[in-house]
């Protein structure tokens, strides 16, 4: 029982590799479809998912308050789908998401540049020339998007355990290494994690929707066990209550212990 992150470069053979790993263990295969099903749950329309979604933000998204919503609900989604243990997950920033939960094994895919031009043009039918700058494209959408949100560097080792070439290990070979590192007693999880990413994954909703909550001013946020600790401050009694109503709402929540100070006139920002 255990949670598999998959990062891979275009051409590189990742996806073929998670889709194998997850069959031969009985995992679920997470991938976009799963992920965006997570989003649209929580308000984001296909199209603005596929603005944000495994891509660097423009310099005007970025400032948007819709890329700070997803940078939240992104780890909701990955947390939500983590806690259902046995599971699959390729990209989306799952390696630096979970990166200090246990019983996770991070993997990441990678080919040299040619061999993966070679790949998109002998199986996909891509010119080489098309070829190359898909390639290219990808992998600045994939740098900018882990760096973007997450203030990560997509090529340090550091995010992973295990880090394949298929230059010169075969699919079947790489299937093969990432069920032997499962199988491991360094990968068994605690009881204790699928609470926990519950609780993480509630703390990112909470962000997310309150960054929709107008003269308010979160200083500290925790959840434990669904319960949610929050200190801060508002600019009205009104925003408060708005505030308190909002997380009220939010499903799997089951207390909330509002530590929001109304702001006294000498202190309001006009």
């Amino acid at each position: 029982m255990a949670i598999i992150s998959i990062s891979r470069q275009i051409g590189s053979l990742g996806d073929e590799i998670a889709k194998s790993v997850a069959d031969k263990l009985g995992y679920e295969h997470v991938e976009k479809a799963q992920i965006s099903e997570v989003l649209s749950k929580h308000g984001f329309s296909a199209s603005e998912i596929d603005k944000f979604d495994e891509k660097k933000p423009s310099l005007l998204q970025t400032l948007s308050v819709q890329k700070k919503i997803f940078a939240h609900l992104i780890r909701t989604a990955i947390y939500e789908l983590a806690a259902k243990e046995n599971v699959v997950i390729v990209g989306r920033g799952a390696q630096v998401i979970l990166q200090d939960i246990p019983g996770t094994l991070h993997v990441r895919v990678i080919a040299p540049y040619a061999a993966r031009v070679s790949r998109l043009v002998q199986q996909m039918g891509y010119q080489e020339k098309n070829a190359q700058s898909n390639i290219r494209q990808s992998d600045r959408n994939s740098s900018g998007y882990i760096h973007t949100y997450f203030d990560a560097n997509w090529n340090d080792s550091d995010l992973y355990d295990l880090v394949i070439n298929t230059q010169t290990v075969t699919t079947d070979t790489a299937v093969e290494m990432i069920t032997c590192a499962v199988d491991s007693d360094e990968l068994k999880k605690s009881p204790q994690v699928s609470e926990k990413l519950h609780d993480l994954a509630l703390a990112q909703k909470v962000r997310a929707v309150l960054l929709e909550v107008a003269g308010v001013e979160v200083v500290n946020l925790d959840v434990q066990k669904g319960v949610v600790n929050l200190i801060g401050s508002a600019v009205s009694l009104e925003a408060k209550e708005e505030c308190q109503q909002t997380l009220s709402d939010i499903k799997g929540i089951t207390e909330v212990n509002n530590q929001i100070n109304v702001l006294p006139d000498s202190l309001k920002r006009y």
